[in-house]
């Protein structure tokens, strides 16, 4: 009884935060101070299709039972990250960033589509087996292939912007890639793949089934664990990183100096 107290009292306080406009608009206020306004002005966009859009959708579609869905689900753990990768790209095309990361190598992104390539075919066959046996459509499959390959790609370029887990393991090999990164990225990577999965069989199928969602995620988690342990011995589609030489700092008066920094990989000049 106290576990169904807890749950409804939860999602009460998730529907809560969805209707409670005023309260959404300082959090999204204060985000934007931190992110800057690009940021708002996404954030802002993301939660009228969240609440408002996909609401709508569900009751032209004649299943008014998702609004609540909607209302309860968050969806911003898989979209902030994508915002803020895209926002890094066009920060690189602009030249405010360099494009590879602080390391001697760094990978393709041609290495990057065929890892996620490479997996989703491999367990597309599983996924589908489980779901159609099971009597749940095939176009669940091919949504959630789509959506996982998109989610699947701008996961790599995520982590490969990551320096953690890789290292040098003191046996020549400067950018080895250590067992705790290829943990924690299988680990993303299902949060990632139970919140899509989960979503798409409870708008297409009306419900969770939780044993079929476990059953493909167990299967995916371990195929995945092997995929990327495998490729992080590959040197496939690795490039060694070339980076600025660093500009000496300029002499003069204090007032015209431009200083280089360096901090994190990221060069700029700064006025003093």
């Amino acid at each position: 009884m106290k576990t169904f107290v807890r749950a409804f009292r939860w999602l009460l306080g998730e529907a809560w935060e969805k209707i409670n406009v005023v309260g959404t608009a300082k959090e999204l206020w204060a985000l934007g101070k931190k992110h800057g306004m690009r940021f708002f002005i996404v954030a802002v966009l993301w939660e009228l299709i969240e609440d408002v859009l996909f609401p709508i959708l569900a009751i032209k579609a004649g299943m008014p039972a998702l609004v609540p869905f909607f209302l309860v689900m968050h969806f911003e753990p898989l979209v902030y990250p994508a915002f803020f990768w895209a926002f890094r790209m066009w920060d690189r095309s602009q030249g405010r960033e360099p494009w590879d990361p602080d390391r001697p190598a760094h990978s393709s992104y041609w290495r990057s589509a065929g890892k996620i390539s490479v997996y989703m075919v491999a367990a597309s066959g599983w996924y589908m087996s489980i779901l159609t046996s099971l009597g749940h459509s095939p176009k669940i499959v091919f949504i959630f292939i789509a959506l996982m390959g998109a989610f699947g790609f701008i996961h790599e370029r995520i982590w490969h912007d990551s320096n953690y887990g890789i290292g040098d393991n003191g046996q020549g090999d400067p950018d080895h890639v250590f067992f705790r990164r290829v943990f924690a990225k299988t680990a993303t990577y299902t949060v990632i793949s139970t919140t899509i999965l989960g979503s798409l069989l409870k708008v297409f199928a009306g419900s969770v089934p939780w044993g079929v969602l476990a059953s493909c995620q167990l299967m995916g988690l371990g195929l995945y664990l092997v995929f990327e342990a495998v490729w992080a011995r590959s040197k496939w589609g690795v490039a060694t990183t070339s980076r600025p030489s660093p500009v000496p700092t300029p002499v003069g008066s204090i007032e015209a100096a431009e200083v280089l920094v360096v901090s994190g990989g990221n060069y700029g000049p700064i006025n003093m």
